[in-house]
């Protein structure tokens, strides 16, 4: 009867135990949320400016080529 007793005891620990390690909740603070905010508001902003960096480079050459033609239907 008391190796059942243990045996229960040590099955009955060793299930907190797993359960207990699943169930962490870790709580983000406000200035957590704040860092990982800004960290996302910079990285959309780098894309949006090489963005438009790119189209700006873009519509210049367009412009460039547009010029090009013109001269050469003038000549």
């Amino acid at each position: 009867m008391k190796k059942h007793f243990f045996s229960r005891i040590g099955l009955f620990a060793i299930v907190l135990l797993i359960s207990g390690c699943g169930q962490k909740e870790e709580s983000v603070t406000g200035e957590e949320k704040n860092k990982v905010k800004e960290a996302i508001d910079q990285a959309v902003t780098r894309e949006l400016k090489i963005y438009q960096r790119a189209k700006q480079s873009v519509e210049k050459i367009e412009r460039q080529a547009q010029e090009r033609r013109e001269k050469e239907l003038k000549q």
